[in-house]
């Protein structure tokens, strides 16, 4: 019967073993994603602030 020592022990060495397999990205691709999800993060906050601030407008001429 396996122990809970033995147990964990083998987890980590199934995920260390799984970890080299992992395909992990460059320096320069980490930076071009950053930038793209900085400016689609950008880009979203931007035409919701302008929808909202049209709705509030709409809404405020209405009353």
């Amino acid at each position: 019967m396996k122990t809970y020592l033995d147990k964990a022990s083998r987890y980590y060495h199934d995920v260390l073993n799984e970890m080299r397999k992992v395909s992990w990205p460059s320096r320069d691709e980490v930076k071009d994603l950053t930038l793209v999800v900085l400016t689609v993060s950008g880009a979203l906050a931007v035409f919701t602030f302008v929808v909202d601030w049209a709705i509030t407008s709409f809404i405020s001429q209405l009353l």
